[in-house]
């Protein structure tokens, strides 16, 4: 997935960036991949697991960094406390403008060892913040956001980089990743500038320390009036990754010279409750086209609850043909079943690989459902299982304790698969902490560990530990 990605040169810290750090004071396998940040919420019910194709149309927080359950949408109905309590009282009487503006700031550390199967370690432990900020709607049709995020070494061992907190060179991270006008108006909205998006296959993937972020222009129909239909396109001419602090093109992300962007354009339907059916696609003009289509049933039959989902990919290159290896065309098909009962939910998913090559994705995560802390599982010919189960300890033990537990092994026959790295098995286990209430409401941990087996390797290489944790604090500021 970035085996083609450019070197980056380490950036430097711009003022802005000082000033938030003042307020916080106090060689990559190729198996490098990992799981969306909403994949990683550990789920109290099967209605809580993610799907790829209901979180397209969900409007972003202003703010990036953590789980967008976690970081709460800054919304004009928010009547929560602030920092700044005085403050936003005075403007209750003021111009929607300013009346509904919001501000929060956010502080996280994550720390990370790696240890890979061949060559040195992936290792690191960063602090970081960001601070964001959204107005209001000028006469109820415009409205702008703008947020920065940093990424700090605290500790960073030379020639160990891969982590994905920092650069590959262990440099820090920063960036004005969010900076965008929003206009409403005859039930649509356009957002133009830098902003999140959350897709099947570009997405923020904010797992890290702080998100990917796009640079284009966005047209969807208003979120806040649809209902059983939501539609969107756009031109996506930016990307900026998780590990750098710059936008570049998304051809650049290919390994591809020639400058083009995405044109993007998908369609979301819930015909009844519970089943949502949606498509989308994704073309980069003489480089690739990607094409993604989900249905997913929430099955409510008391006290059981019931998902059933599955997806499919078809992706080629297209046109000039300018993707490094084409001509090539592959595709993907996932399912999913979970259920729960009580606290506990229990899963199983699986999918099957095309023959012709590994599907492409580094502008965010895979959504297949087979996905793990480690592995995409991703290889021609591969096929994956994965079965998982879930607690939620709020009622038993503490509020907001929840673990997860998953299991995936491959097999098949492709070319790839014979490689010493072609056979791939992950086991997670994961602890989150998210309190709905009291002083640590506002407090997010997680903890992993996962370890990867190949069993085709040499003796020496068969394993690949990894350890991480992510603590993440918000403060809402107005």
């Amino acid at each position: 997935m970035y085996a083609n990605r450019k070197p980056r040169a380490a950036p430097r810290a711009a003022l802005l960036f000082g000033l938030v750090l003042l307020a916080t004071a106090g060689a990559s396998p190729i198996v490098r991949a990992d799981q969306d940040d909403d994949a990683e919420r550990v789920p109290s019910s099967a209605g809580e697991i993610y799907s790829p194709i209901q979180r397209t149309f969900d409007k972003q927080p202003a703010l990036p960094g953590g789980p967008r359950q976690f970081v709460r949408p800054m919304s004009d109905e928010d009547g929560e406390p602030v920092l700044f309590q005085d403050l936003k009282d005075r403007l209750r009487a003021a111009d929607p403008f300013f009346r509904d503006m919001r501000v929060s700031y956010y502080t996280r550390t994550h720390a990370l060892n790696l240890e890979n199967y061949t060559g040195p370690p992936s290792k690191a432990w960063a602090l970081g913040a960001a601070l964001g900020l959204r107005t209001g709607f000028l006469d109820d049709w415009l409205q702008f956001e703008i947020a920065a995020a940093t990424s700090q070494p605290l500790w960073a061992p030379e020639g160990e980089g891969g982590t994905l907190l920092l650069t590959d060179n262990q440099a820090e991270v920063s960036s004005l990743g969010i900076a965008n006008a929003h206009m409403r108006g005859i039930g649509q909205e356009l957002t133009i500038g830098r902003q999140l998006v959350k897709t099947p296959y570009i997405n923020p993937q904010d797992n890290r320390m702080i998100p990917n972020a796009v640079e284009g222009v966005a047209l969807m129909r208003r979120r806040d009036e649809a209902q059983t239909l939501d539609y969107g396109f756009g031109y996506l001419w930016g990307f900026k990754a998780r590990d750098s602090s710059y936008f570049v093109p998304f051809s650049e992300e290919l390994g591809v010279e020639e400058n083009r962007g995405v044109a993007v354009a998908g369609a979301k339907v819930m015909p009844v409750k519970g089943l949502t059916l949606g498509a989308i696609d994704y073309l980069i003009p003489d480089v690739l086209n990607t094409a993604f289509t989900e249905l997913d049933w929430i099955v409510d039959a008391a006290p059981v609850q019931m998902r059933f989902s599955v997806n499919y990919t078809d992706q080629r290159t297209v046109g000039a043909d300018l993707l490094p290896g084409a001509p090539y065309d592959t595709n993907q098909v996932s399912g999913r079943f979970a259920a729960s009962y009580a606290n506990a939910t229990l899963l199983v998913a699986a999918s099957r690989n095309g023959n012709s090559g590994a599907l492409q994705s580094p502008f965010g995560s895979f959504p297949a459902y087979t996905v793990l802390d480690q592995l995409n599982f991703n290889n021609p010919g591969q096929n994956t299982l994965v079965i998982g189960a879930a607690y939620d300890f709020s009622k038993i033990v503490i509020d907001g304790l929840k673990l997860q537990t998953r299991y995936g092994w491959s097999w098949g026959a492709g070319a790839a698969l014979d490689s010493p790295a072609g056979r791939q098995n992950e086991y997670n286990l994961e602890l989150e902490y998210l309190p709905t209430y009291g002083p640590l409401k506002n407090i997010h941990v997680q903890v992993f560990y996962s370890a990867v087996e190949f069993p085709n390797n040499p003796p020496g290489e068969t394993q690949q530990p990894q350890v991480r944790g992510i603590v993440t604090y918000l403060i809402p500021l107005l």
